[in-house]
């Protein structure tokens, strides 16, 4: 009897590993309880009305795609008036009037604003900037509603308030931007679509779709204005209206369409020039700001087989300006440049940081790499030479590499050894690695490339990653020429690509799960295979049972069809029971059985609830009050419904936080 690693699924003309090879541990043991695969009986996305709106929220900048009835073409909004560009910093500055709160400035306009401002009387009290808040989503492993967010002047808000307001605030450009044309369009005229990193589990994702809710996308007038006070009481659920007009995508998927179809186009319209025919294997690598995306995708009969579990690492572009920051400090000796930030305006001096680093050079960084650049140079603010004028001066003589001449316009520069060693080297690896590890785990290796992203579209990043990638398949024995492509605007893939998913998200035909999921349920103890740990005995049924089984419905890295669904059914624990709590749990680990250690404490994560009501007036038996529990995964979010049999009364949810 084949072992289900040895599983396979057909889709369309193609066989597929069900589950991804290198995943399964040695020790695995199969689960006691397992749900089962049914045909899905309704779509799993609405059928948009051609008016589609898309928003790359990224670490360290945003962009807005969209697309309206009766034009095939997706255009990006310009959100940078200034430089005339699509793509802008995510910096936001808020007007603080009483209670109300409203956006005077966003992007590179907001940080330039902040960084000039005069200080006046109760600055502090009517401004508040924010700068990368998308790092928190990243970088906080205990995510909820309540997670909070620090403004520059140290005051904390409700993150989740302040993602809304920025929602809100493109929400609006748009609509004024469209307002000037012959047909203008209201927000509930769009289905929205907002991206998220492939590797956030559902807590970050829930987060972004509540914020959505937040910001009105999805009605018609109204939305947030206010910022709740900090307190001890939970924030309150937003309201899910109008919830099938939001869509959620995951960034490589939608960089991936971008550049397949881009490319396509190209090799269509000069095919005798085009170095590579139609690829129907390629990996996409989505270096954003903040992490790496990846996802390998074959195309099947005209729709798209994604072969990999979601992967990624924190090693994005930031990093490679966080190294900066750090030759910085060693520089000025004067670690997290804690006696510039004391030194009179906190928030101004934190800007002025955040402004030579995230903003001047950032725009040598994108840059490096091309022909005749051999070192990075920044012009350094005047009111931080001034006060660092002389460990500048001293600090240069000591580390090797970089210089700086007061009479330059206060430049620093930076040669090109330190530069790739000291700040592109080790984020160069990152990116490597995680690639040569996605490559390792799929069972069909493609010989096509896409880098997106903005890093992902910087020269130097393209040649190393280039370079490591055919060396890397050389040493496999690979004999086919490796082709590593950089489509056109690589940072604005993402959100164009999400436009053009949401056009026919259906084209996705099945992926690969990014966990494992479940539920906690009992069943009768069989001393041969259960733990007496969990035994228990059950006055219902007169019998011994065995408690905190995991009944999982799907493992990860198992492929699941976008036209199935997970079901199982369940009983009341005890016949009085008239609600039924029924909550999804998931873990990365594979080969768990149980959802609690022997001490009952959880060893797998809560990730959502589902509630229902389940009267029994006529006073069945337990057996005969079943409610059928369905999950469906062949979407981008995970949504779980109940349905019980008596009543016929059905609850679903989204699986968030």
């Amino acid at each position: 009897m084949a072992s289900a690693a040895d599983e396979v699924l057909v889709i369309g003309s193609q066989t597929f590993p069900l589950v991804q090879k290198q995943l399964r541990p040695k020790d695995y043991k199969p689960p006691f309880s397992r749900a089962r695969k049914v045909p899905r009986k309704d779509a799993n996305y609405r059928v948009t009305e051609g008016n589609i709106a898309a928003i790359d929220f990224g670490t360290t900048s945003v962009s807005l795609a969209y697309t309206t009835k009766g034009y095939d073409n997706v255009n990006t909004l310009i959100l940078d008036i200034q430089e005339k560009a699509a793509r802008d910093t995510n910096a936001v500055l808020f007007k603080r009037e009483g209670k109300v709160i409203s956006v005077t400035a966003f992007g590179n306009t907001a940080r330039s604003q902040f960084t000039t401002m005069k200080k006046a009387e109760n600055y502090d009290q009517e401004n508040i900037y924010f700068e990368r808040i998308k790092m928190i989503l990243k970088r906080e492993n205990d995510l909820d509603r309540q997670t909070l967010a620090d403004s520059f002047s140290g005051e904390k808000f409700y993150l989740i308030e302040v993602i809304a307001f920025i929602l809100q605030y493109l929400k609006d450009q748009l609509i004024d931007h469209l307002s000037r044309g012959v047909a203008p369009l209201k927000t509930t005229d769009f289905d929205w679509v907002i991206t998220v990193p492939a590797i956030w589990d559902a807590r970050g994702k829930g987060m972004m779709r509540e914020a959505a809710y937040m910001a009105g996308l999805l009605i018609e007038s109204g939305g947030i204005s206010e910022f709740t006070p900090i307190s001890s009481n939970p924030l309150p659920i937003p309201d899910e209206v109008n919830p099938d007009k939001l869509s959620l995508a995951l960034e490589p998927e939608a960089a991936a369409l971008y550049s397949q179809e881009t490319v396509v186009e190209q090799i269509k319209r000069q095919p005798s020039l085009a170095a590579i025919s139609h690829p129907t294997e390629y990996m996409v690598i989505d270096a954003g700001g903040g992490t790496i995306d990846i996802t390998a995708h074959i195309e099947v009969d005209g729709g798209i087989v994604v072969q990999n579990v979601p992967t990624g690492n924190a090693w994005g572009g930031t990093q490679v300006n966080e190294e900066f920051s750090k030759l910085l400090q060693e520089i000025v000796n004067d670690p997290g440049f804690k006696k510039f930030i004391a030194l009179g305006d906190l928030t101004k001096n934190q800007a002025t940081l955040n402004k030579i680093v995230y903003s001047e050079f950032e725009k040598q960084k994108v840059l490096f790499g091309q022909r005749k650049m051999e070192e990075i140079a920044i012009e350094l603010p005047r009111n931080f030479v001034k006060f660092y004028e002389e460990a500048l001066i001293e600090g240069v003589e000591k580390v090797s590499g970089t210089d700086y001449d007061p009479d330059e316009n206060d430049t620093l520069r930076i040669d090109k050894s330190a530069t790739e060693s000291k700040l592109f080297g080790p984020v160069i690896q990152g990116i490597i690695d995680c690639t040569q590890s996605a490559i390792d785990k799929i069972d069909n290796c493609p010989n096509t490339f896409y880098l997106v992203g903005a890093f992902g579209g910087c020269k130097y990043v393209h040649e190393k990653v280039k370079t490591a990638i055919e060396s890397y398949y050389q040493s496999k024995g690979q004999k086919e020429t490796c082709f590593v492509l950089v489509p056109l605007t690589p940072q604005l893939a993402v959100a164009t690509g999400a436009a053009m998913w949401r056009k026919n998200p259906e084209k996705f035909k099945a992926r690969r799960v990014d966990a494992t999921y479940g539920i906690g349920t009992g069943m009768i103890f069989d001393p041969k295979k259960h733990n007496e740990a969990y035994k228990y005995y059950e006055e219902d049924s007169k019998q011994y049972c065995c408690a905190h089984i995991f009944c999982v419905f799907l493992e990860e890295g198992e492929l699941v069809k976008a036209n199935e669904v997970i079901t199982t059914t369940q009983i009341p624990r005890y016949s009085g029971n008239t609600i039924m709590k029924i909550t999804i749990f998931s873990t990365p680990r594979l080969g768990i059985q149980y959802t609690t250690d022997e001490n009952k404490k959880l060893i797998v994560t809560a990730i959502g609830q589902l509630v229902i009501d389940i009267p029994n007036p006529d006073n069945l038996p337990r057996e005969d009050r079943k409610v059928d529990v369905t999950m469906d995964f062949s979407g981008t979010e995970i949504q779980a419904k109940a349905h019980y049999r008596v009543t016929g009364k059905e609850v679903k949810t989204y699986l968030t936080i």
